[in-house]
């Protein structure tokens, strides 16, 4: 196969084992589709067409697959199809979740990074939005690789704690820049030995857009993200210092000198490679720049980035008399869950309603 998009799994063979199946975002990068390929004739068909993200299982035999369909406006379909895609059988459809609650609008749309390159983002607007009216924004980003936070879904790949805030009043705003996942090589590619440059270039994007909108207060901007989303939330607050008044980065990434080798060396080469993208990396820099508040939070037994970071950084916050605001979860690993993810939610909730 060829063209700009990307594989992003294969499923199996049929039983001469000459057509291949396989799901691409041949549709979109923000959908899911499968596809059949004939090996000998190179003979490509496209095998699910409604628009949305279908994950499809495909039988033993290679005679069937189970199509589960979602979209914007389709919480979940489930079709048992035949292999050439001409014959499907409804088997399951879902009653949408949310009736009767008040939900804000989600709206999808595509920005301009700084090279051309199409960036797709995701907004909820506030319940009984108003254009005439200003709402404070809070922006949650991850904008790491291995991960894809705008895509054509149930709730467009939102949660409802967006929801949540979007009853409060708040508009919630996300952008996959270049950097995250799904989007091919070059995309990829482009934070290769700079991680959080060109990142916070394409977030800027996002900034720049939603401050053109009459209806956003551009100075009420808060920016939320865990891991490497906590890299960046802490990246923003302080290497473009004064964009956003409040922030909250939760187990941040914080010295690419202290992560894992694995992960590190990939998008970064080693240390001595690249001292030059290491250094420029390392939050621990930038700490007296902060303008605003910013809440930084850990969990105690966090093994994937280790509670070092916050800890050292917290420390050189104390060294340079900069102020900041700290929390932990003592017996929580890299994410906080179970009934204490309530606590965090809350604890994140709160620190935009006291702030923004």
């Amino acid at each position: 196969t060829k063209g700009n998009w990307v594989v992003t799994d294969i499923q199996g063979f049929d039983k001469s084992g000459n057509t291949l199946f396989y799901t691409s975002t041949v549709k979109s990068p923000k959908e899911r589709h499968l596809q059949s390929v004939n090996l000998k004739s190179d003979k490509t068909i496209l095998l699910n067409n409604t628009i949305g993200t279908h994950t499809s299982t495909l039988s033993p035999n290679g005679d069937f697959f189970i199509d589960q369909l979602q979209n914007t406006t389709t919480p979940r379909e489930i079709r048992i199809v035949t292999a050439d895609g001409k014959k499907e059988n409804l088997v399951f459809k879902a009653e949408n979740p949310l009736l009767g609650y008040s939900l804000g609008e989600i709206e999808m749309g595509t920005l301009s990074a700084e090279d051309g390159t199409p960036l797709y983002y995701r907004m909820i607007k506030p319940i009984n939005f108003s254009a005439n009216k200003k709402y404070p924004v809070v922006v949650y980003l991850y904008n790491g690789p291995h991960l894809q936070l705008v895509n054509n879904t149930w709730m467009a790949g939102s949660n409802l704690w967006m929801q949540y805030m979007a009853q409060h009043g708040y508009i919630v705003f996300s952008i996959d820049g270049r950097g995250s996942l799904n989007r091919g090589l070059a995309f990829e590619n482009a934070i290769f030995r700079q991680a959080g440059t060109v990142e916070m270039q394409d977030q800027l994007k996002g900034v720049e857009y939603l401050k053109s909108l009459a209806y956003v207060d551009g100075s009420r901007l808060g920016i939320h993200g865990w891991s490497y989303g906590g890299f960046m939330t802490t990246s923003m607050m302080t290497r473009q210092a004064g964009v956003f008044k409040v922030g909250v980065a939760g187990g941040p990434v914080i010295d690419w000198g202290l992560y894992e080798i694995m992960y590190t060396e990939r998008y970064m080469d080693t240390p001595e490679e690249n001292p030059e993208g290491y250094k420029n990396a390392n939050l621990l820099n930038y700490i007296k720049n902060l303008q605003g508040k910013l809440l930084m939070i850990h969990g105690g037994q966090d093994d994937v980035v280790l509670w070092q970071h916050s800890l050292q950084y917290l420390e050189k916050a104390i060294k340079d008399g900069v102020q900041m605001d700290y929390f932990v979860y003592p017996q929580h690993p890299h994410n906080v869950s179970g009934k204490d993810r309530i606590h965090l939610m809350d604890k994140v909730s709160r620190y935009f309603f006291d702030n923004l």
